[in-house]
C-alpha cells in the first residue's frame, strides 16, 4: 500500500495516439539510444508520478505521490497525496525502509520494501522509484530484438502531450502469452522476472500466488514471454526522458505512468534523504 499509495484521484488512461506528425530524419531505433543515454546520466531526480495500475480480479487503481531520488548510493523518498512518508536508502537500516503512514497510530514503520506489506497491491517495489528500472526492461527487450527491431519497437511521430512535444514509440509482440517456466534453486517471483526481464507482479497473479517468495526449486509456474504485448511511450524531446508510460497486457490496460515537473539532477542536500529531517514525519 506504500509504493506511490494514498487515495484514489480517479486518473484516467490516455488515448494511445493523437495529433501525430512524421519525421522521417528520425526512428525508433535513434530514439531509444538517446533516452537510454539521458536515463544513465541521471544522477538525482524529482517528479510527480500518476498511475494507474491493475489490481486482483481486474480493478483499476489510481493515485499519485512526489519522488526525490538518487542513483549513487541509491535512496528514494517518496510523500504520497494522503501525506504518508516513506524514505528507503540501500546504505542504511539494513535495507529495511522508513514509513510514516500519517495515520492512527501515527508511529514510524521499518518495513522490508519487498515485504507482504509494502508491496500489497504494488506493482513495484521502492527500488523502482525513477527511470532505471523500465530503462533496463526496455534494454532487453532491445537486445532480444535487435536483429528484427524496426517490426518491434515503432516509431508513430511526434505528438503533444499536455503542452509537452514528444516522440511516440510502441514496443509490441503480438505473439505475448503465458509459457511454463521451472524455478531454479534460489529463485523468487522477484529474481525470475528480474532475469527475463518481465513484470513480477504480472506473474506472482497470474499464478495465484500471494507472495513473491512462494515458490519452490523445481516448481512449474507461468510466466509471459514478454514484459507486455504493448509498451506506448511518450518520450520528450526536450529531456528525451518518458512523460508516459503504458503496459497492454492480453487483457488490456495493465499500468500506467506519467511524469510530471521532471527535473534532472537537481541539488538534494544530504538530510532530504534522513528521516532525522524536520519537514518529515518519521
Amino acid at each position: 500500500m506504500f509504493l506511490l499509495a494514498a487515495v484514489g484521484i480517479g486518473f484516467a488512461a490516455v488515448p494511445r495516439v493523437h495529433n501525430i506528425v512524421t519525421d522521417s530524419r528520425v526512428d525508433s531505433r535513434s530514439i531509444i539510444t538517446g533516452m537510454n543515454k539521458s536515463i544513465a546520466a541521471i544522477k538525482t531526480l524529482t517528479y510527480l508520478m500518476v498511475y494507474t495500475e491493475r489490481l486482483e480480479e481486474g480493478a483499476m487503481h489510481s493515485d499519485s505521490s512526489s519522488v526525490k531520488f538518487q542513483r549513487s548510493p541509491h535512496k528514494v523518498f517518496m510523500k504520497m497525496s494522503d501525506g504518508a512518508e516513506v524514505l528507503w536508502c540501500a546504505d542504511a537500516n539494513n535495507g529495511n525502509a522508513w514509513v510514516h503512514p500519517n495515520s492512527f497510530p501515527y508511529v514510524t514503520l521499518e518495513l522490508d520494501p519487498d515485504g507482504a506489506i509494502m508491496r500489497k497491491n504494488q506493482h513495484h517495489g521502492v527500488e523502482h522509484a525513477g527511470y532505471d528500472y523500465f530503462g533496463n526492461v526496455l534494454q532487453q527487450a532491445a537486445d532480444k530484438y535487435s536483429k528484427d527491431f524496426d517490426s518491434h519497437f515503432l516509431y508513430l511521430g511526434e505528438i503533444t502531450y499536455r503542452g509537452i512535444r514528444c516522440y511516440n514509440i510502441e514496443v509490441i509482440d503480438p505473439a505475448f502469452k503465458y509459457v511454463p517456466y521451472t524455478v531454479q534453486k534460489g529463485e523468487n517471483i522477484m529474481s525470475i522476472a528480474k532475469k527475463l526481464g518481465l513484470n513480477e507482479y504480472m506473474i506472482m497473479i497470474h499464478n495465484q500466488l500471494s507472495t513473491y517468495n512462494e515458490v519452490n526449486k523445481g516448481q512449474t509456474i507461468m510466466v509471459p514471454c514478454e514484459y507486455a504485448k504493448m509498451i506506448t511511450l511518450y518520450i520528450s524531446k526536450s529531456s528525451m526522458l518518458p512523460v508516459l508510460l503504458r503496459v497492454d497486457d492480453d487483457m488490456g490496460l495493465f499500468e500506467q505512468y506519467v511524469f510530471w515537473n521532471v527535473k534532472v539532477n537537481p541539488a538534494i542536500a544530504a538530510d532530504e534523504f534522513s528521516k532525522d529531517n524536520k519537514a518529515y514525519h518519521f
